[in-house]
């Protein structure tokens, strides 16, 4: 899925989240364990977490229906997007988070950024290849979208893929999303799903 910056908070006026992340002098205060479920926690990445994204997006198939491609992410790349993830969860007190094990094994990233056309705030999810097929991205994105609106006053909650992920676009459905638009962009055919506040509470 693509990532896009974040517009200046003054354009998204962001709200404090309530009860697990606090917002103090200007910035968010994310806890060490954001979330739980069965098998799986999230937790905020940091600057120690460099080496587990490199890894991760070191394998092309992990990068195929990502902006660069199926080859391995140029390091600059991924610097890059670990500097956007933890500059993110302080201005926004949303982000990319990182996906273990409750026993501490790095799977994966998961979490949200912000899209600007169409404007919301994107779920998005990469696991590592020996991570797939387990159910995991299921999992971590149904937990994200409850804790989504349980701990945000955002309207509505996004989710795209290129269009021939059929894969991604299952589990955008099992997290509740439903099919809203297709879009071309970038030159890539992109489905977008969507799930807003009055539709989540009324499942």
């Amino acid at each position: 899925m693509p990532d896009h910056r974040l517009p200046h908070r003054d354009q998204i006026h962001p709200e404090p989240c309530l009860g697990r992340v606090l917002f103090c002098s200007g910035v968010f205060q994310l806890p060490d364990i954001i979330l739980e479920t069965e098998r799986l926690r999230i937790r905020p990445i940091t600057e120690q977490d460099f080496a587990n994204l490199l890894d991760l997006h070191s394998d092309p198939e992990v990068n195929r229906y990502l902006s660069c491609g199926p080859v391995p992410m140029p390091e600059a790349e991924v610097r890059s997007r670990l500097d956007r993830y933890i500059e993110d969860n302080k201005t926004a007190g949303l982000g990319k988070w990182k996906v273990e094990t409750r026993n501490g094994e790095f799977l994966g990233r998961a979490g949200f950024s912000w899209h600007t056309e169409p404007a919301g705030w994107e779920l998005g999810y990469s696991f590592r290849r020996n991570a797939w097929g387990q159910g995991y991205a299921t999992e971590i994105a149904t937990a994200l979208v409850d804790w989504f609106f349980e701990n945000t006053q955002h309207d509505h909650l996004i989710a795209f893929a290129v269009s021939e992920h059929l894969k991604s676009l299952k589990v955008m459905e099992k997290a509740g999303l439903t099919f809203w638009q297709n879009r071309h962009i970038e030159d890539e055919d992109l489905t977008f799903y969507r799930l807003t506040r009055a539709d989540y509470g009324a499942q």
